[in-house]
């Protein structure tokens, strides 16, 4: 059986790049004045916020679960 922490350190880490690129990406789009980059801005925000959405959400059910189960 794995630690309890083990299960979730990837999928945390994927969270907190997701939600850094999510920063960072304002930046590149003042540095490069990219109109191409501006155009993929939208889907770029709605995936980052779904990797997110998903690790709060699957990280809420797991701990509910978990309760469940001691």
């Amino acid at each position: 059986m794995t630690e309890p922490a083990d299960r979730w350190r990837n999928r945390r880490k994927m969270a907190w790049l997701s939600m850094l690129a999510g920063l960072l990406f304002p930046l590149l789009l003042l540095v490069t004045e990219s109109a191409q980059l501006g155009q993929i801005a939208t889907p770029f925000y709605v995936f980052v916020g779904m990797v997110v959405t998903a690790y709060i959400g699957g990280a809420v059910v797991d701990d509910h679960w978990q309760q469940e189960m001691k």
